[in-house]
């Protein structure tokens, strides 16, 4: 066997209460905690070894310590800043309304997709309600939509929510929006 091979390291998941901490697995056992936060494309990492923190619990503490602040300095964007992004196909200028010609009958419509995963669509008949009244619609129901979903952060895990929701509990003095 290549010697190479001794020097693998594995990042485990403990539990889903654990977001963002990962036991750091090496040939000879455990041997640190990895702190990882994603956010706006940017990844935070930070290693918590056990032999200089002196011990597995210290390091743990530290980890945790660490994982809260980057939480709290790095929160994700509100839902309604990331749904108000324009993509390249985008031809409305307005997120979430889009033209669609279907066997020859023309609609303005607004989606949004909603935090299950599932979406709300309207559409408004160009040959009803004509080209620019149709997009008029269109755009007003988009806010309607957005209005109708909430304010909140987006998390692309529960548990990401869910530690944020308990460091308010415990520090009542936090004043997050979006919660």
């Amino acid at each position: 066997m290549p010697k190479g091979n001794n020097k693998r390291r594995r990042v485990t998941k403990l539990k889903a209460n654990d977001y963002g901490i990962h036991l750091l697995v090496g040939t000879r056992g455990p041997r640190a905690w990895k702190v990882t936060i994603y956010r706006d494309g940017k990844t935070f990492n930070r290693l918590f070894s056990f032999s200089r923190y002196g011990g597995r619990e210290a390091a743990r503490k530290a980890a945790d310590a660490c994982r809260d602040e980057l939480m709290l300095t790095h929160l994700p964007k509100l839902t309604r800043d990331i749904r108000q992004r324009l993509i390249a196909t985008n031809t409305s200028g307005h997120p979430g309304v889009h033209y669609r010609c279907y066997t020859g009958i023309a609609y303005w419509v607004a989606r949004t997709t909603l935090r299950n995963g599932s979406s709300v669509t309207k559409s408004f008949r160009v040959e009803h309600y004509g080209y620019e009244r149709a997009k008029e619609l269109a755009i007003r129901e988009r806010e309607r939509q957005l209005d109708s979903v909430g304010e909140y952060r987006c998390f692309k895990v529960v548990e990401g929510e869910q530690r944020l929701m308990q460091l308010m509990v415990e520090d009542p003095s936090l004043e997050i929006s979006g919660f």
